[in-house]
């Protein structure tokens, strides 16, 4: 189902981004996903309930999500009207992955021996945005007080590594491959 997922997540990119409307959509769609990863149980239950018709699947679209923005109301429409409001979280993934390719964006997930206060955090995105070409990072700090010392960044499938525990790591390798 991930290319059905993919299908309408494009489908709702290419119009809302020749629309210009996409960064409204993409705000509208995140609150959105949001709110539906805690109903999941609720939207199967719309999506496998023969007795709702598809004039009242969309009645329920609209009553749940009034307000958002039109293409993303009828987007959210037909995907109520298939069936797939099941696919709600997949489709958003798709969505926000074609947003952060095109606005040149990613995912940083910056692990820290200690808390990094705001300075330490901007300075390791400038650091972060300037080997990776890219235009902005969205931080997701956490503490992880196994690295001794240092950072740990994954954006992506790609790890930059700078902690002492790292260091330490190679250093062992090193002793390992002396004797």
């Amino acid at each position: 189902m991930a290319n059905v997922a993919q299908k309408y997540a494009q489908a709702l990119y290419d119009v809302v981004s020749t629309q210009n409307v996409l960064s409204e959509v993409y705000e509208e769609f995140t609150e959105i996903n949001a709110a539906v990863a805690r109903q999941m149980n609720d939207l199967k239950s719309i999506d496998y309930e023969p007795k709702i018709t598809m004039t009242a699947r969309h009645q329920i679209v609209e009553n749940v999500f009034s307000g958002v923005q039109p293409f993303l109301m009828n987007t959210l429409k037909i995907v109520a009207g298939h069936r797939h409001l099941y696919l709600l979280p997949e489709i958003f993934k798709a969505f926000e992955a074609q947003y952060y390719a095109d606005q040149s964006l990613a995912d940083a997930y910056l692990e820290s021996a200690s808390v990094l206060d705001e300075e330490e955090v901007m300075q390791v995105k400038e650091a972060l945005i300037k080997r990776t070409g890219l235009k902005d990072l969205i931080i997701h700090a956490t503490v992880n007080e196994s690295l001794i010392g240092g950072v740990r960044v994954k954006i992506g499938t790609k790890v930059y590594d700078g902690s002492i525990q790292n260091d330490l790591n190679q250093l062992v390798k090193k002793f390992n491959r002396a004797h």
